[in-house]
């Protein structure tokens, strides 16, 4: 019979290896946890063998608001050979965007979300976690109505700066490193532009944002069908932007598989974020639709009317 150093009460030896076990496992558990706190701490990720510790940032001119996407424009984003930067249109999405931001960090891929004002407004955590997690945040109008050719020029306009100023009002409490995630980046619905359009956002140093390649994850599909048809795009281009829906469940479903698998083929993924001062140049244009002296005025900026928004893109990427 052993006894309790503290107390003096007897204990079986039996007893008190049950009591080393459960201390063991206790510390355990908690330097279990405190690596954890400090592995998100640091923004690290769980990168798969075959992918990088972090992905490479291409940076990009917004200044004239220049118009990317070979799918529609001469220019392109500054990509290598066999290098692909992912985008995300629509969200946030309670469902599934969550699901994304997971995958996107177990494989250290960043990526740009291109937000629906009415649902950062309806999910502003959604936008401070996409913030927190280093991804680029462009916007695609407050209601995703599919063309904004059938708007009057103002309707139009309103719509874009209602879609900026809800991101920026999700973002007001976020954290102060993560208020430049919010890039000058913008692009359209259903990608039907009109030059007017463009102009506009041209002399707010906002620049639009088309794609080389999607994927079909609008359609009803399976998931396998979606990454097929990924990968397909992808390999008849050879490099670009690639248009997902982060709305879409089947669009989680195959994004892990995706990711593998292009690495497997020898790509690579990059980021788009915009150059250094776009924000600054964006915010010190005369009627801005980005700025931090729209911050105090976002939930004033936001009254009027609700309208439900439609998420489905329209022949431009059929």
């Amino acid at each position: 019979m052993a006894r309790d150093a503290a107390s003096g009460a007897p204990f079986e030896t039996g007893d008190f290896k049950v009591k080393l076990g459960l201390i063991a496992v206790a510390i355990v558990a908690a330097l279990s946890c405190t690596a954890g706190s400090a592995l998100a701490a640091t923004g690290a990720c769980q990168t798969d063998p075959a992918g990088p510790a972090e992905t490479p940032v291409v940076f990009v001119p917004t200044e004239g608001g220049p118009a990317y996407g070979g799918m529609q424009y001469p220019r392109a984003v500054g990509l290598g050979p066999k290098q692909v930067a992912l985008t995300f249109d629509d969200g946030p999405d309670p469902e599934t965007t969550r699901r994304v931001l997971d995958i996107l960090d177990r494989h250290c891929v960043k990526a740009a979300f291109f937000m629906v004002g009415i649902y950062a407004e309806r999910h502003p955590d959604i936008v401070r976690e996409v913030a927190a997690r280093g991804h680029t945040i462009g916007t695609h109008t407050w209601s995703h109505p599919n063309n904004l050719r059938h708007f009057s020029l103002t309707q139009a306009q309103r719509e874009i700066r209602r879609g900026f100023t809800a991101v920026e009002a999700a973002l007001a409490r976020a954290p102060e490193e993560d208020l430049d995630r919010l890039a000058p980046f913008f692009r359209f619905p259903g990608l039907n532009d009109s030059k007017a359009l463009i102009e506009w956002l041209g002399e707010r140093n906002v620049a639009t944002f088309s794609c080389e390649f999607g994927a079909d994850d609008w359609k009803s599909i399976s998931s396998a069908q979606v990454r097929i048809r990924a990968l397909s795009n992808i390999a008849s281009v050879g490099r670009g932007v690639l248009i997902l829906h982060d709305t879409k469940p089947r669009t989680a479903d195959m994004l892990s598989d995706f990711i593998v698998a292009m690495r497997q083929q020898g790509y690579s993924f990059a980021q788009l974020a915009p150059q250094a001062g776009a924000g600054e140049l964006a915010a010190a244009v005369r009627d801005p639709l980005i700025g931090p002296v729209r911050r105090a005025d976002a939930a004033s900026a936001l009254i009027g009317t609700i309208i439900e928004p439609s998420l489905e893109p329209a022949s431009a990427l059929r």
